[in-house]
């Protein structure tokens, strides 16, 4: 038994090269680098300018980061010598995120050596891995942990990926690649106008110098974050763009989509490409190399028969995928299109091969049209989802606690408390919670707008919340103007600032909290209150620009600063008598309902605790005991374990858990009321016949022969995955990433995983779950060790493939 369970962990470690496994310490993954794989875990949205009300693209981002610097800058345009050269940092994301010397500042003042809060630690200036050429002018752009929007209306929102290589900076040995996401994604915004100049340069920086992702550290972590995607776009157009270190571990891999005009797409910390057609640049971008890597690593053949598929080859495939990653995905388009729902099932696997149809046999959507046109409050209505009104709403249940407070409380580890505290082997084998979109660690939430019909000036923007978006209050800041609004140029995470928008929300919503479902009601009326009032005010603001524009760029941009500093500012003084406010109208268990009373008992209703809690926690007898004369509450579980196929789920899930979402959860909509699927061979002959009727780019010039999985006859509503029909012989011949359980490891609320990993004919197999003792993981090092001698070389540990070559493909 010791020998089966060893063999299964080595074959899911992969090919990690024997440099690594001269000590057997960094096989042990501790839980604390664990939930560290999700400091930088985001959900991005994406709506092409059909899909919207006012014709704008829109992107978006959560910025899931515990640690993130909560800054938002503005990074001025400026003009560079001849000979200047551009510093290239290594990641960080913590407060001071840039420190750097006059000689490399390139981010402006904010981020100038000597300009952080050295009462808080004494930080040393930056050193650049290396530089580059620096270009004559960049343009100025808003800054955050990325670059978020620039004044030519570029805009971006990012999503950290799992992937199956792991690169490491040059600052490190053996370390071999330059650039990050952060490096790839600023440098876009300083020197590019459109999406497709933004994916071609960062493609071409990547894949010249080297990409690696954070986590690099540990390898099990690394893996969880080896890849990044970002949701771009411009005045016209929206695309999704894919990156991830290559074999070497001194280049790169990337591909990018476009999303259909009237499409919206969202992407989860999970690649969403799946097949591409190179011969439709209209469509469809991607690196040089993506399909040589894949075949010298075995990854893929051409000669196989099965379609190239970029997030099988590269992604990560590890089943806590499903529930933590993808059904992010499956939320953001039902609340887009809900007539979706009767054929859109939320359980699926890593890769969405299943769960939609039907009969729910076919893959997710890469995009879907929404069933009405979106606003820019609908789009901040998804950031702010944390699966309200589903059976996955993290404000019911036993561990919503009495009052609904949909933040999650999650095991640590044991050095940081040796009574309560768990090993990671005993911490792998929980459900967890269904990972939201809107998080207690957020640090800021991004909505940007780029509009065509107005000067850049004016049409770039950003809707910008600090903290957690369902409680704080999006404002707007633009591109073009002069500097970003002070309270949210401000703060730390390391101590309270009374001058800080995201301290105001932050206070606030930790005291609210504590009551949510009696004190969110309270929190909305607050929120829509500014958000009607800039809404309205939007409209007339910028036509007051545009023709101060016409007349004065510099008071046209003047007058922009001014608006967006006095809505900043007043939000934030409005926040702070809110809190104010609540604190006196909720205390201790009651809620003050009416102040002008003779009698305080009579200005007060006390907050009533639901029967089922009382009888969870043994009010009338030992736990679960009924309430007296009454049958008691059932609380039904709605977190199950992943499964690999819908077959996998109705066994597993005979009540009907597992089953499409709403054979068990919604009304099924009149038949006419969603596309009609069929056969994808079929599929392609009907579209090659009517492609232009239908104006879907993603079928356009498509071989025939090639299987197209998903498709349907109404090509509008849904943009297609381009995946291979999900069969046992598909899956021998893809060779996918070999699931380390750390990897997709999450803390806050997000720890969703199965018990053991499902074992899959491509070689993922039961792995790490039962790693729990140092001699394991001196076995696994030595039998990896000798296992390694009979396996390929890879270069030095500059790229770490956890997948091996299982089965060859010819």
């Amino acid at each position: 038994m010791i020998t089966v369970v060893l063999l299964c962990l080595i074959l899911s470690v992969g090919k990690v090269v024997s440099e690594r496994l001269d000590t057997d310490s960094e096989l042990q993954i501790t839980l604390a680098e664990l939930q560290e794989t999700f400091n930088d875990q985001c959900t991005s949205v994406g709506l092409g300018p059909g899909a919207t009300v006012d014709g704008s693209t829109i992107t978006t981002h959560n910025n899931d980061c515990q640690e993130c610097d909560i800054r938002i800058s503005h990074v001025e345009a400026k003009d560079w010598p001849p000979g200047s050269k551009r510093p290239i940092f290594e990641e960080r994301a913590a407060y001071p995120r840039y420190y750097e010397l006059p000689a490399d500042n390139v981010h402006g003042p904010d981020y100038l050596y000597g300009s952080a809060d050295e009462t808080i630690y004494k930080w040393p200036a930056m050193v650049p891995l290396m530089y580059i050429d620096q270009v004559e002018h960049t343009y100025a752009y808003t800054f955050g942990s990325y670059g978020i929007q620039n004044e030519k209306q570029l805009s971006m929102g990012e999503s950290t990926c799992g992937a199956r290589f792991v690169a490491i900076p040059t600052s490190e040995a053996h370390g071999k690649a330059n650039f990050n996401l952060h490096n790839l994604n600023e440098i876009a915004l300083e020197r590019c106008e459109t999406a497709v100049c933004a994916i071609k340069l960062m493609g071409e920086l990547g894949t010249k110098y080297g990409f690696y992702g954070p986590g690099y550290e540990n390898f099990a972590v690394g893996q969880g974050e080896a890849g990044e995607a970002l949701i771009i776009s411009d005045k016209t157009s929206t695309w999704m763009f894919h990156i991830a270190a290559d074999d070497t571990g001194a280049s790169c891999v990337w591909v990018a989509q476009r999303v259909p005009d009237d499409h919206i797409v969202a992407v989860a910390n999970q690649f969403v490409i799946g097949e591409i057609d190179v011969s439709d640049p209209d469509n469809f971008l991607a690196s040089d190399n993506v399909f040589e890597v894949a075949v010298r690593n075995n990854l893929w053949s051409p000669k196989s028969g099965i379609p190239f598929n970029f997030k099988r080859i590269y992604g990560l495939d590890d089943m806590d995928i499903g529930p933590l990653c993808t059904r992010r995905v499956w939320r953001v388009f039902t609340l887009a299109a809900p007539s979706l729902l009767p054929m859109f099932s939320p359980y699926t696997d890593t890769f969405g091969t299943f769960g939609f149809g039907p009969d729910g046999s076919q893959p997710y959507p890469f995009s879907v049209k929404p069933d009405r046109k979106q606003t820019i409050r609908d789009v901040m209505a998804m950031k702010r989802d944390f699966y309200e009104g589903t059976p996955f709403d993290q404000t019911t249940g036993p561990d919503a606690g009495p009052f609904g407070d949909p933040m999650r409380y999650m095991p640590t580890a044991t050095w940081q408390d040796a009574t309560n505290g768990v090993e990671w082997a005993k911490y792998s084998k929980g459900l967890g919670y269904p990972r939201v979109i809107s998080l207690w660690r957020t640090a800021y939430s991004t909505v940007t707008q780029s509009r065509a019909d107005l000067p850049d000036e004016v049409g770039a923007v950003t809707w910008l919340a600090q903290n957690t978006p369902h409680e704080s209050v999006f404002v707007p800041v633009y591109a073009n103007a002069p500097s970003a609004p002070s309270s949210l140029n401000c703060g730390t995470q390391y101590k309270l600032d009374h001058s800080s928008n995201y301290w105001a929300h932050s206070v606030v919503a930790n005291y609210l909290a504590r009551w949510f479902k009696f004190t969110i009601q309270d929190l909305r009326t607050q929120q829509s209150m500014w958000e009607t009032k800039m809404s309205t005010e939007q409209p007339v603001v910028e036509a007051h620009a545009v023709e101060l524009l016409s007349r004065d760029r510099g008071a046209a941009l003047k007058f922009l600063d001014e608006y967006q500093e006095k809505i900043a500012v007043g939000v934030r003084d409005s926040w702070w008598e809110f809190f104010w406010a609540m604190a006196g109208k909720y205390r201790d268990m009651y809620k003050v309902t009416n102040i002008h009373v003779k009698d305080f008992p009579q200005a007060a209703r006390y907050l009533t605790v639901p029967k089922w809690w009382l009888e969870m926690v043994g009010f009338w007898g030992p736990p679960g005991t009924a309430t007296p004369g009454e049958t008691g509450a059932t609380v039904k579980p709605v977190n199950v374990r992943p499964q690999t196929s819908l077959e996998a789920y109705k066994q597993t899930q005979a009540a009907g858990a597992g089953q499409p979402y709403h054979l068990t959860h919604m009304a099924v909509l009149p038949p006419s009321s969603f596309p009609t699927a069929m056969p994808s061979d079929e599929k392609h002959k009907h579209d090659e016949k009517h492609e232009d009727h239908h104006h879907h780019p993603h079928l356009e010039g498509v071989d025939s022969s090639v299987s197209v999985s998903g498709s349907y006859s109404s090509p509008s509503d849904v943009s297609p995955q381009r995946s291979p029909q999900h069969t046992p012989q598909n899956e021998q011949q893809y060779v996918t990433a070999g699931s380390v359980r750390g990897a997709r490891a999450s803390e806050g609320s997000e720890r969703v995983g199965a018990d053991e990993m499902t074992q899959q004919g491509q070689g993922q197999v039961d792995g790490l779950v039962m790693l729990g003792t140092l001699l394991a993981g001196v076995l696994i090092g030595v039998m990896s060790t000798l296992m390694y001698t009979h396996t390929r070389s890879l270069s030095p540990i500059s790229s770490r493939s956890v997948g091996v070559s299982y089965s060859s493909i010819n």
